[in-house]
C-alpha cells in the first residue's frame, strides 16, 4: 500500500525481557498527504531518509538533507533500498504526490552488495523514464564514497570487492544526466570515506549532509534551468536488452 496519510507515533523502553521501562513518549504527528501540493519529492534509500551517526531515525532532522534545503520537499525514500526496490515502488510511492521534481538519490546498497553498476544504470533510466512519462522532472545526485572498514566494523556486512569502480561507473552514467554533484565533496573512489564524515562508513552525519545541502541549494536553479531547456531529443529510451538485463540480473551476492 501506498504510505499515505496522517499517523502518529510514540516510543517507550523495555528491559531485556521485554518488559517496558517508564511510560510512553508524547505522541507525535506525521503526515504524507498528496494534496499538501509539494513541489519536490526525494526518492531514494536510507542516506536520503535522514539516516546518520550509526542510523539514527528520520525523526532526527539534523541527518536528513531534506530539512535544510531552500525548497520544500515530501522524504519518499526508504532505508534498505535497492535499485530494484526504487524501481519496483516508484508507482506507489511517488506518482500520488506528482511532484514537479524528483530528487533521485540510490542503489548505494545494491552497488556495495555487488549488484553490477550496469543494472544500477538501467534501474536509474528506469526511474528516469518513469519520471518523463508522468510529467516529472528527474535531478539525480551523485553517490559518495563509502568506507567497507566502518561499515563492517559497526554493521558486520562486508562489502564487494569491486565496490569501487563500480561507484565510479555509476557516478560518470549521472554526470551525463542533469544532476547535482554531491559525490564531489568527499573523495573519489577508491579512497573511502572519513569517518568524520560518517562513523558507520555509510551514512553521512549531520556535517555531511550539511556539505550535501549546500551543494544542492547552490545548484538548484541551474538544475532547474537546465530541466526547462529540455526538449524531446533528451527523453530517455532503454531498450529490450536493458530491461532484460535489468531483470536477469540478481540483486546482489546474498
Amino acid at each position: 500500500q501506498p504510505r499515505i496519510g496522517t499517523y502518529y507515533w510514540r516510543v517507550r523502553g523495555l528491559d531485556d525481557n521485554g518488559q517496558p521501562v517508564g511510560v510512553y513518549s508524547d505522541a507525535k504527528k506525521f503526515s504524507n498527504e498528496p494534496s499538501a501540493g509539494y513541489k519536490v519529492g526525494i526518492f531514494g534509500d536510507s542516506i536520503s531518509h535522514g539516516g546518520g551517526h550509526l542510523s539514527y531515525s528520520p525523526a532526527d532532522f539534523v541527518f536528513s538533507y531534506a530539512s535544510y534545503l531552500k525548497t520544500p520537499s515530501i522524504n519518499l525514500s526508504e532505508s534498505g533500498d535497492t535499485i530494484e526496490k526504487m524501481v519496483n515502488r516508484f508507482d506507489k510511492d511517488v506518482l500520488p504526490f506528482s511532484p514537479k521534481y524528483l530528487i533521485i538519490m540510490g542503489a548505494s546498497n545494491s552497488l556495495r552488495a555487488g549488484v553490477p553498476a550496469d543494472k544500477v544504470i538501467i534501474g536509474l533510466k528506469i526511474l528516469q523514464q518513469k519520471c518523463q512519462e508522468n510529467g516529472i522532472k528527474p535531478i539525480l545526485l551523485t553517490l559518495p564514497t563509502i568506507n567497507p572498514y566502518n561499515i563492517n566494523k559497526i554493521f558486520a556486512e562486508g562489502t564487494s570487492p569491486n565496490w569501487a569502480h563500480e561507484f565510479n561507473k555509476v557516478n560518470n552514467y549521472i554526470r551525463t544526466c542533469i544532476h547535482i554533484d554531491t559525490a564531489a565533496d568527499f573523495p573519489t573512489p577508491p579512497e573511502v570515506l572519513p569517518t568524520e564524515f560518517a562513523l558507520d562508513g555509510l551514512h553521512l552525519d549531520d556535517n555531511g549532509k550539511a556539505i550535501m545541502e549546500h551543494t544542492i541549494n547552490d545548484d538548484w536553479d541551474a538544475v532547474t534551468e537546465e530541466h526547462a531547456n529540455e526538449d524531446d531529443e533528451d527523453k530517455i529510451v532503454i531498450t529490450p536488452e536493458e530491461l532484460e538485463l535489468f531483470k536477469n540480473t540478481p540483486e546482489g551476492t546474498d
